[in-house]
């Protein structure tokens, strides 16, 4: 590679200058820091000075920001108490209570900027909502008659597809302030008020019947394992009073939740210890079991408790343990710069594209409120936002909220003073991004690189050492292989050479020590020490240029992991070379993932002079697999500068079976999980017991 440097720091003179245009080579965007971007001429378009006021945005725990919002029109009927939902790129409000606290069996759907009603059979006051396997939405039960008297029985079923309801199943029992959890095309209702609660009604698809043996509760929390199994959970009895706590012989007491187990068709009481202090809030009537959740392999859930004026974001996650650990997150009671009072709903809402929960709280009155809404970062570390806005002149805490495709939360109806004052009006609120804050900087200088497909990235004069130009000469047989901007990258940190005259570098070479020279993941730091390796080339055909390539991994002075043995290329003139070979490999769980690995060095009569392996991925079968993203790649060297020959130390063993690749352990795969998001641990000690 030939580079020529263009620019040794950016002066006012080169600023002053037309832009840069399109370069006949790539470039190199030096930094101080000592970091080297390429940008290869396969992608590069042009560089232009930048001259400008630039934004900067952080992130941090605790940001404060201005609500954003808007007021909708007003649905056609006054509701509090009703079930809303979304609806393709709108939603709809089901049922609930009027003024003066008459039933109304209507329905209304709100889309592109108004409303239009909906026919439906029942009325389904303080009822539940779920969303089945296919898409449509059951709604159930609620009072059968004014002022919260009586439950029903029925249930009727919205299909998006129609944008209209249809009768459903009777359930086995008549429910008022239930909740309702859905695993495929299964249903589990739990919860009453005033009234029995000793089963859970079980849909199977076309009925309900009755299973397990409950203890009656109001509003509770439904959620359930990786084995299907159902637990419900609520500081709250049938008549609203405080549920009952266990209390063992130390005097330690514990919440009783249940679980039905499904493989045994039995119940047993699950006991919370924690949450004798940190107690579940209430679920509002509009609260469904689905917003509480997301999905990581297996459903977890997520619970909002409060210890007097403190409250806590928990993740309940049952299993069979006696100790667990949580994740939680300590949710602020005033706020931290008006020092308000927050009052907050007892569910939350999940979205899942951005891995943020929305937490909502309101101070003040019921005719002068402030609402507030927290976005809490559960995938990229505990970053956080309070968002607030002010001069609702009704409470939005008995409103009714759900969260839209676009991401924006409805608030719908509500009342002023009480249950009989229902209100019409109804917002959009648009929650922050979790923990963002943005400031803009002085003027600042420096150039802009723009690539082909539009996107650029700007470069401070303060940041930048010099940039540099460099002609691609890389091999058109390599080329054929591996895209160009691969190359580039990879070529930032190690030699890539071409020719058709490449050394003969037949035999056995150690690798030690072997060390990272770069990872573009990040998953070792650079420099880390990997086992040391022994390359073996055989077979070289100097007319083909193809050679015999295999190498085992060193381990207290034995061979393990030795690959199967691939022919490679060969390329390079006079001692210099690079032989690339392209394997694909598969693994355990049947996917695969296409690799392209390059080793170059000097031939010398010593051994291999300064011989380096870098691979990168071309492909993979699923693209969330925990492997390498493609285009990611690694670079590792033998340090010492020379790679001595020796012996094959592989002791083959006919009972090891392996489908290891050129290379393969080098890649140190590394299994991605979720980012924790601990702000708080709490201990949890929880016992499963037969009723």
């Amino acid at each position: 590679m030939k580079r020529n440097t263009i620019l040794k720091t950016l002066t006012a003179t080169i600023l002053g200058t037309a832009a840069l245009q399109a370069q006949a080579q790539g470039i190199y965007v030096n930094k101080k820091s000592g970091e080297s971007i390429a940008y290869p001429k396969a992608i590069l378009d042009k560089v232009v000075p930048m001259k400008s006021g630039i934004s900067v945005s952080t992130y941090e725990k605790g940001a404060t920001a201005t609500l954003e919002y808007e007021k909708i029109a007003d649905m056609q009927t006054p509701r509090i108490g009703h079930q809303i939902f979304p609806s393709g790129d709108g939603f709809v409000v089901v049922g609930g209570h009027t003024t003066n606290f008459e039933l109304t069996s209507t329905a209304e759907i709100y889309e592109n900027g108004s409303w239009k009603n909906i026919s439906i059979s029942n009325p389904h006051d303080g009822a539940f909502s779920v969303t089945l396997s296919d898409g449509r939405v059951m709604v159930g039960g609620g009072f059968s008659s004014k002022n919260g008297v009586g439950q029903s029985k029925k249930t009727d079923i919205y299909n998006p597809a129609t944008k209209s309801f249809t009768a459903g199943p009777d359930m086995s029992v008549a429910r008022g302030c239930c909740k309702a959890i859905a695993i495929g095309d299964k249903v589990y209702v739990s919860g009453n008020w005033y009234a029995d609660d000793k089963v859970i009604d079980y849909y199977d698809g076309s009925t309900f019947k009755s299973i397990g043996d409950m203890d009656g509760r109001s509003n509770p929390y439904m959620f359930y394992d990786k084995e299907g199994n159902i637990y419900s959970l609520s500081a709250y009895d049938t008549k609203g009073g405080d549920f009952g706590f266990y209390t063992d012989d130390e005097g330690d007491k514990a919440l009783t939740g249940d679980v039905y187990v499904v493989s045994e068709d039995k119940t047993y009481y699950y006991r919370y210890w924690l949450y004798s202090q940190w107690v579940p809030l209430p679920l509002p009537a509009d609260a469904r079991a689905e917003d509480n959740a997301y999905y990581d392999g297996s459903y977890n859930f997520v619970v909002l408790t409060k210890n007097g004026d403190q409250y806590l974001l928990t993740e309940p996650c049952p299993d069979d343990n006696m100790t667990y650990n949580w994740n939680t997150f300590e949710i602020p009671s005033r706020h931290p710069v008006t020092d308000e009072v927050i009052t907050y709903r007892g569910n939350v809402y999940n979205n899942a594209a951005k891995g943020e929960y929305y937490i909502i709280g309101c101070s003040g009155t019921t005719t002068n409120q402030t609402v507030h809404i927290i976005s809490f970062s559960y995938k990229e570390g505990n970053y956080w936002t309070i968002a607030s806005a002010s001069g609702f002149d009704h409470d939005l805490m008995s409103s009714s909220w759900t969260l839209l495709s676009d991401g924006r939360l409805a608030c719908t109806g509500g009342g002023i003073k009480n249950n009989f004052d229902a209100q019409k009006t109804s917002y959009i609120f648009t929650p922050p991004t979790a923990g963002l804050v943005e400031s803009s900087s002085t003027m600042d200088y420096g150039v802009s690189v723009y690539k082909q497909d539009g996107s650029n990235d700007n470069y401070k004069e303060s940041e930048l050492e010099s940039i540099t130009t460099y002609e691609e000469e890389f091999d058109e047989r390599i080329t054929q292989e591996i895209p160009v901007e691969y190359l580039s990258k990879m070529n930032a940190h190690m030699p890539i050479y071409s020719g058709n005259t490449p050394p003969n570098i037949e035999g056995v070479y150690l690798w030690n020590p072997l060390v990272l020279v770069y990872d573009s993941k990040n998953s070792y730091p650079t420099g880390h020490q990997f086992d040391d390796y022994i390359s073996e080339i055989t077979n070289q055909d100097m007319s083909k240029n193809t050679l015999d390539y295999r190498d085992e991994q060193i381990s207290n002075g034995s061979a393990t992991v030795p690959s199967e043995k691939s022919e490679a290329k060969i390329v390079g003139e006079g001692d210099n070379f690079t032989m690339f070979v392209i394997p694909t490999t598969k693994y355990s769980d049947e996917t695969w993932v296409k690799m392209a690995s390059l080793f170059s060095g000097t031939k010398t009569d010593d051994g291999i002079k300064n011989f380096y392996q870098g691979f990168v991925v071309l492909d993979k079968g699923d693209p969330n697999h925990n492997f390498m993203d493609i285009g990611e790649f690694r670079v590792v060297n033998d340090q010492n500068g020379m790679s001595e020959p020796t012996t094959w130390l592989a002791r083959q063993n006919a009972a090891r079976k392996t489908d290891y690749h050129v290379g393969q352990d080098l890649t140190r795969s590394i299994m991605s999980k979720r980012p924790s998001v601990v702000v708080k641990e709490a201990s949890l000690r929880m016992e499963k017991v037969k009723k």
